[in-house]
């Protein structure tokens, strides 16, 4: 688990946040709407250490379609040992068949040299629905089939058809915090006891229209990692939150 905190080198950006106007979680219809997560911290002396994180989150929804972009980062490393360096990024296409149906196609690629991942790459499609859909509270699920290719800095690669089973919400908690999670289940379709699941979750406190501090949490599972591998990766970070 790693956990950085990091209120020393953000200052700064609280006293700017003070000039800035007030929180608005309000996205116009047909544009781009998003946010950036950043994290960073650095100790020297008896202990030297640097840890950074970034994560950007963009989508773009109309009545007829949503397209979702993510990408994220993060490095750590302490006493000149590399504690932290993975990445990824994906994208999502929604189509609404109805006004609760929809059909989905995504595609992901992900990389985790600490879990002896080289490159995973992930596409799938399928079917959801809009559970609920009025704010405050907005939750989907959906599921479908996905291929996923996963090469490993040692040992043979893997390549297999899974099962996606996922949901998803956002809930506003007030006018100045949100709440975003999100759960995915990759069974393998050849053996059910063979699975990954990914978790996450975030939580902004907005201090102005531009700016707010993050919680997120995150988790992976694979009951297939390669021998030295753990099979559980947490990781749980501080920040800024920053409306693009």
């Amino acid at each position: 688990m790693l956990e950085r905190h990091t209120a020393s080198f953000f200052f700064p950006f609280f006293l700017l946040a003070a000039f800035l106007p007030s929180p608005s979680f309000a996205a116009a219809v047909g544009t781009w709407q998003g946010s950036a997560d950043i994290a960073f911290s650095r100790s020297a002396g008896n202990t030297n250490a640097t840890t950074y994180a970034l994560a950007v989150d963009e989508a773009r929804t109309t009545e007829e379609n949503k397209i979702s972009l993510y990408a994220s980062a993060l490095y750590g490393k302490s006493q000149g040992e590399i504690t932290a360096d993975k990445s990824k990024i994906s994208g999502r296409y929604d189509h609404n068949l109805s006004r609760r149906v929809f059909s989905f196609g995504l595609l992901e690629f992900e990389r985790d040299r600490l879990a002896n991942l080289k490159l995973r790459s992930n596409g799938g499609g399928g079917l959801g629905y809009h559970v609920l859909t009025e704010e405050p509270d907005k939750f989907d699920i959906f599921g479908g089939l996905s291929r996923s290719n996963s090469r490993r800095i040692s040992g043979p690669s893997v390549s297999q058809n899974e099962l996606l089973l996922s949901e998803e919400s956002e809930h506003k908690l007030g006018d100045k915090t949100l709440l975003k999670q999100k759960l995915s289940y990759y069974p393998n379709t050849g053996d059910f006891a063979e699975f990954r699941t990914v978790f996450y979750s975030s939580l902004i406190f907005k201090l102005n229209g531009t700016v707010g501090l993050s919680l997120s949490l995150q988790n992976k599972y694979s009951s297939d990692v390669g021998s030295g591998v753990k099979h559980s990766d947490t990781v749980f970070l501080t920040g800024l939150n920053i409306k693009l």
